[in-house]
């Protein structure tokens, strides 16, 4: 039995494509009636091809949708409006996969790729077993939990589907939801032969039959560099903001000095978020800057450089500038 639970931290992010996703689902389904509303992100906004997006705006996307309609198949129907490459990687990660439960699987164990806020990913089961796949979204919004979940469970079954080419039905579906006064849309699009409500997670499991499903669209060798692709992905991910921006600070020193503003542009980030992000790792831009110029500035005078080459190169407006410097660096 695999049982694999994923983690997150209070706050992350999410992959823009998935922010892109349900926005434009719940405006499709007239959810989001104010143009404003709907086209104004909240700070920091959505970048127009790649990036991240706090975990906290697709809450709000959620929140705004609930307001507008209380819809026991929310998240259903907005992973309806799902096609191959709206969730970039990893929709081609699941759709190069060998099987169903390959797939599956692929789809656990680069969840961080769509979101790393608080959520409890399981597989449960064995490849001659039904397997149970748990996505349980935790926002501490008990109705945003229950429609992000939902959503999360439907866009599996939506790529299941298309990859494997076949009306796959679940054996169960069970939902975080309270149990709602009719739920004929969602048994009929889920097409799961039990749904139950009220549990503290949400789950789907698959038929033996279906997990063995072999996908038309399986390519070991693409996989395979998709997969490393992911890993890297993921791993730049789990980076430090502070370790990021001193990154992008030593390339600025290099050409137009320290700019909070680009930097933040480069990560894909508003300045203020930027700056959140730092505060909860304890620094702040301004610290981060001078512990590399203090570091730059032992390399390059250590070289022999003058003082006022090093302050050029060091961003600063002249050789008094890099005088006060180091004065203020030694006391």
């Amino acid at each position: 039995m695999e049982h694999r639970t994923i983690p997150g931290p209070s706050t992350g992010t999410a992959d823009v494509s998935v922010a892109r996703l349900v926005l434009a689902g719940l405006t499709e389904e007239g959810l989001l009636r104010s143009p404003a509303r709907a086209t104004e992100p909240p700070e920091p906004g959505i970048p127009d091809e790649s990036g991240r997006v706090p975990s906290g705006y697709l809450t709000g996307l959620w929140r705004r949708g609930l307001d507008e309609a209380d819809d026991p198949a929310l998240g259903m129907r907005t992973a309806s409006h799902w096609q191959l490459g709206r969730l970039r990687l990893a929709d081609y990660l699941f759709a190069t996969s060998a099987t169903v439960g390959e797939a599956i699987a692929t789809t656990a164990r680069y969840a961080p790729l769509m979101n790393t806020a608080d959520r409890e990913i399981r597989l449960a089961g064995r490849p001659d077993e039904a397997e149970t796949v748990t996505y349980q979204i935790r926002s501490r919004d008990p109705e945003v939990d229950a429609q992000a979940s939902q959503f999360a469970l439907a866009v599996v079954l939506s790529r299941v589907r298309h990859a494997a080419g076949t009306e796959v039905r679940p054996l169960s579906l069970v939902l975080a939801s309270e149990p709602p006064p009719h739920h004929q849309e969602l048994a009929a699009w889920f097409g799961a032969r039990r749904i139950e409500f009220g549990a503290e997670r949400s789950t789907m499991t698959v038929a033996p039959a279906d997990l063995s499903l072999a996908l038309p669209g399986a390519d070991a060798t693409l996989a395979a560099v998709l997969r490393r692709h992911a890993a890297e992905v993921m791993a730049a991910q789990a980076t430090t903001a502070a370790a990021q921006v001193r990154r992008v600070v030593v390339d600025q020193l290099a050409g137009a000095g320290p700019s909070l503003t680009a930097a933040a542009r480069r990560l894909t980030l508003s300045p203020r978020s930027l700056q959140r992000r730092l505060a909860e790792e304890g620094t702040t831009w301004r610290d981060l800057v001078d512990d590399v110029r203090r570091e730059r500035a032992a390399v390059l005078l250590g070289k022999g450089l003058s003082r006022t080459a090093a302050a050029t190169r060091l961003g600063f407006s002249d050789a008094r500038a890099l005088r006060a410097a180091l004065q203020r660096w030694r006391d």
